[in-house]
C-alpha cells in the first residue's frame, strides 16, 4: 500500500512542481520590488558622494596647513619678527595655534628672539584664541600672556609716567599695559572657569590688577 500511495501521490507533486515553475510574477510587483530598492541603493550613494566630499575637503585642509606650517618654520629659522608677520598676515587661527606654544617657550627662554613689539602685534591675534570655546585653545593663549608678562614684568610694573615717550620700546610698554587692562576688563570670565583655564586666568589677573 505504501508503494501505491507513493505512486498516486508522486504524479500530484510533479504536477505541483511544473506548476510552480510556470507561474511568472505580475510585472507590476517586480517593478514595485524593484523601487523598493533603488530607494535605500540611492540614500546609500547620496551618503558615501558626500562622504567622498567630506575627505576631500578635509585633505585639502590638511594639505594647506601643511604647507603653511612649514611656511612658518622656514621664517622662524629665518627671524621671529618676520614670522609674526606672517601669522598677522594669514589671520590663521590654526597655525597661530600651533606656532604659539614654540613663541611662547622662546619667551621663556634666557635670550629669546621675539621682541616686545612683536608681542604687541601678536595680542590681537591671541585675543580671537582667548574667545574660543575650547580648553585647550584657552590654555595655549593664557600660557602666551603669562610668559609674556613675567617677560616684561618689571618694565609693565613701572608707572606709566616715568616712561619716555621718545623711546620705542617705551611706547610699546605702554601699549602692551594699556591691551592688557583692556583685555582682562572684556573677558573676566575666564578666571570663572573651573580647572587649569580658571587657574591660569587668576594667575594674570593678580599681575594686572598690580598695574598702574
Amino acid at each position: 500500500m505504501a508503494n501505491k500511495e507513493n505512486e498516486l501521490t508522486c504524479p500530484e507533486e510533479v504536477q505541483a512542481i511544473h506548476y510552480n515553475d510556470n507561474c511568472v510574477f505580475p510585472v507590476n510587483s517586480v517593478a514595485e520590488a524593484g523601487s523598493k530598492m533603488a530607494g535605500p541603493g540611492n540614500k546609500c550613494s547620496d551618503y558615501f558622494t558626500e562622504l567622498s566630499k567630506d575627505h576631500d575637503a578635509m585633505t585639502h585642509v590638511l594639505f594647506g596647513r601643511k604647507l603653511r606650517l612649514n611656511v612658518a618654520l622656514t621664517l622662524w629659522r629665518r627671524n621671529a619678527s618676520e614670522l609674526v608677520a606672517y601669522l598677522i598676515r594669514i589671520e590663521d587661527t590654526g597655525v597661530l595655534l600651533d606656532c604659539l606654544p614654540v613663541i611662547t617657550k622662546n619667551l621663556q627662554d634666557e635670550v629669546p628672539c621675539i621682541s616686545l613689539g612683536c608681542c604687541v602685534d601678536l595680542l590681537p591675534q591671541v585675543k580671537t584664541i582667548l574667545a574660543s570655546k575650547y580648553e585647550e585653545h584657552l590654555i595655549v593663549g593664557l600660557h602666551w600672556i603669562q610668559s609674556v608678562i613675567k617677560k616684561w614684568w618689571p618694565e609693565l610694573s613701572t608707572n606709566s609716567n616715568s616712561l619716555q615717550d621718545s623711546c620705542s620700546e617705551d611706547r610699546n610698554l605702554q601699549v602692551m599695559k594699556q591691551q592688557l587692562k583692556e583685555l582682562w576688563e572684556e573677558g573676566p570670565r575666564l578666571s570663572l572657569v573651573p580647572g587649569t583655564t580658571g587657574e591660569m586666568a587668576k594667575a594674570i589677573e593678580s599681575y594686572l590688577l598690580q598695574l598702574h
